[in-house]
């Protein structure tokens, strides 16, 4: 039992890990943004670089987890969602990482209309990720702020679901008045779905940790 328990503890390190390095790939798709909206891209390539090689990062640790899972971590029945929950958390870099290299391949010149709204959508997501950061430390310290946390990511995916709904709006708005074109029409409205996505992502994540404390909860 005690062995189990020094498993059960070495995975909630790897956990806190995990979501603090997919934590960081969030903000540091924010400076790839950064980059796009002035049209610096040798910086953005950079930037790029940096994105993904914390995305890979994300995914080693997430490995580590696994391995402790496979050797007896948590029951077995607490197991499978800990396992899915950790591909789910995963998932928000891998999204970050395909953004960043979409952006990076589109070489657009970002349009004088429509900085402002992107800036707030991407504010949107790091506010989520945090909060779902927040809600997968406390899963084993406090159930009940997890819960709330996970519940507080719901909120924010509303939030941006308005926000990506009004830049795609803009964007055809942008197109009919023909300030840009169809091929930066199609890149940003791409680019622009990609972010949404993450959030997407991300309440998926908290939603397992919501299933897992139902579970314990018995």
């Amino acid at each position: 039992m005690v062995k189990l328990f020094r498993k059960e503890s070495q995975v909630e390190k790897y956990a806190e890990v995990h979501v603090k390095i997919v934590f960081d790939s969030i903000l540091k798709l924010k400076e790839v943004m950064s980059s796009f909206y002035i049209g610096d891209f040798a910086e953005l390539d950079k930037k790029v670089d940096e994105l993904s090689k914390l995305e890979h990062k994300a995914d080693d640790v997430r490995r580590k987890m696994e391995l402790e899972f496979y050797n007896g971590a948590f029951l077995p029945f607490d197991r499978e969602d800990r396992i899915v929950m950790a591909e789910l958390v995963d998932s928000v870099s891998d999204m970050a990482e395909s953004t960043g290299f979409s952006i990076c391949l589109s070489r657009l010149k970002f349009p004088s209309k429509g900085q402002g709204d992107f800036e707030k959508f991407v504010d949107i997501i790091i506010d989520t990720v945090s909060v779902l950061r927040e809600c997968i430390d406390q899963l084993d310290i406090d159930m009940g702020n997890s819960i709330t946390k996970a519940h507080e990511v719901e909120d924010l995916e509303d939030k941006a679901d308005i926000m990506e709904r009004k830049i795609i709006k803009t964007l055809y708005q942008l197109y009919d008045e023909e300030k840009i074109d169809i091929l930066t029409l199609i890149e940003l409205k791409n680019i622009t779905t990609k972010l949404g996505n993450i959030v997407d992502r991300a309440e998926n994540a908290s939603d397992r940790a919501l299933i897992i404390a139902a579970k314990r909860r018995g």
